[in-house]
C-alpha cells in the first residue's frame, strides 16, 4: 500500500489529474445509476439529480478523453460539449433545487453528527477543488476544466452541506433557504460551463510563444535574457515575457508566476484559509475579471517591444 502511495505522490500534476478523473468518472456513473433506481420508488427529483451526474460524468469523460485521444475528435467539439453539459447540469441542478421553493416537498433530517461528517467532507472537497484551480494554472484547457467540473461537484456538496446544517440546528422551516442557496448555485454552474465555452477565445493559452525582430539598423536596448513584466497584482499571479536574445531575434514566452497569496504572512493565510467560504466568491470574481483582461496582454507585449524597436514575426 505504501508503494501505491508513493507511486501515486510521485505522479506529475497532468498524470495525478487524469488518474483522479477516470475514477470520478466511475464514481458519478455510479451515483446515477443508484439516484435512477431511487427515483422508481421515491419519485422523479431523484432522477433529476442522477441526470446532474450524468451529464458532469460526460463532461468529465469529454475531458478525459481530450487528453488521452487528442487526435480524435477537435479540442473546439470536446470544449463545446464540456461547456453545454456543465450548464445543462447547472440547469437540471437549479430546477431539482427550485422544487424546494414551488412545493412542500419533505427534507431529509439529518442528526448532528452526521451533518457535521458531511461538512467536514464537503469543505475538504472545494478547498481540494480551489487548489486544484490554483495548480492547473497555466496547464492547459482540458486540466483547468476538469478542476471546474470538481469545483461544480464540491458548490453542490456545500448545498448539502447547508441543509443537513439546518436539518439539526433550526427548528424553523428551512426550505425556502435551503431552495434560494441551491438555486444561486445551480446559476454558478451554468456560468462556469458559459465560462469553459468562451475561456478559450480569450485565452493566452496556447498563443504563449511570442518571437520578436529587430528592426533594421537600430540597436537593442535588452540584454541576453529577457524579462517583462506584463501586470502587477497583490492578489492574483503576475504574467510576464519571458525570452532569450539571438542576435536581433528575441524568442520567448508569456509566462505566469506564483500567486502573490503564498507570500502573504502565515496568519493571514490562516485566516484566508477560515474564512475561504465566504472568500472564494468575490476572489473568484476578480479571478475571472483578471483572466478576461488576458486577451490584451499579447497587445500590451506588442506595444512594448515596438517601443523598443521590435517587430513581431510569430507566435
Amino acid at each position: 500500500m505504501k508503494k501505491l502511495i508513493d507511486e501515486y505522490r510521485n505522479l506529475s500534476f497532468e498524470d495525478r489529474t487524469v488518474f483522479n478523473a477516470r475514477f470520478s468518472i466511475i464514481f458519478n456513473g455510479i451515483m446515477a445509476i443508484a439516484k435512477f433506481i431511487l427515483a422508481i420508488f421515491f419519485g422523479v427529483f431523484f432522477f433529476v439529480n442522477g441526470v446532474v451526474n450524468i451529464l458532469i460524468m460526460v463532461s468529465k469523460s469529454e475531458c478525459y478523453l481530450g487528453i488521452k485521444n487528442p487526435n480524435k475528435r477537435s479540442f473546439r467539439f470536446r470544449n463545446n460539449m464540456i461547456g453545454f453539459f456543465l450548464m445543462a447540469a447547472g440547469l437540471q441542478y437549479t430546477f431539482y433545487m427550485a422544487r424546494l421553493l414551488l412545493t412542500d416537498v419533505s427534507i431529509m433530517k439529518y442528526d448532528m453528527i452526521l451533518g457535521i461528517c458531511i461538512a467536514i467532507v464537503s469543505f475538504v472537497e472545494i478547498g481540494v477543488a480551489i487548489k486544484g484551480l490554483f495548480n492547473a494554472s497555466g496547464k492547459g484547457h482540458y486540466y483547468r476544466n476538469i478542476k471546474l467540473i470538481n469545483l461544480c461537484s464540491a458548490c453542490t456538496a456545500i448545498v448539502l452541506t447547508e441543509i443537513a446544517i439546518m436539518s439539526f440546528a433550526s427548528d424553523v422551516d428551512s426550505r425556502m433557504l435551503d431552495g434560494l442557496f441551491g438555486v444561486v448555485v445551480g446559476a454558478i454552474i451554468i456560468l462556469i460551463g458559459l465560462f469553459v465555452l468562451i475561456a478559450p477565445k480569450v485565452s493566452i493559452i496556447d498563443k504563449e510563444h511570442q518571437v520578436y525582430k529587430l528592426k533594421d539598423n537600430v540597436i537593442s536596448t535588452f540584454e541576453e535574457n529577457v524579462e517583462i513584466k506584463l501586470t502587477s497584482s497583490r492578489f492574483y499571479a503576475d504574467f510576464y515575457y519571458k525570452g532569450i536574445k539571438n542576435n536581433d531575434i528575441i524568442d520567448g514566452h508569456i509566462i505566469k508566476g506564483k500567486n502573490p497569496i503564498f507570500k502573504w504572512n502565515i496568519f493571514i493565510v490562516i485566516l484566508v484559509m477560515v474564512l475561504s467560504e465566504i472568500l472564494i466568491f468575490p476572489y473568484a470574481i476578480g479571478a475571472l475579471v483578471n483572466y478576461f483582461k488576458g486577451y490584451k496582454l499579447i497587445k500590451k507585449l506588442d506595444i512594448i517591444m515596438s517601443d523598443n524597436n521590435y517587430i513581431k514575426v510569430g507566435e
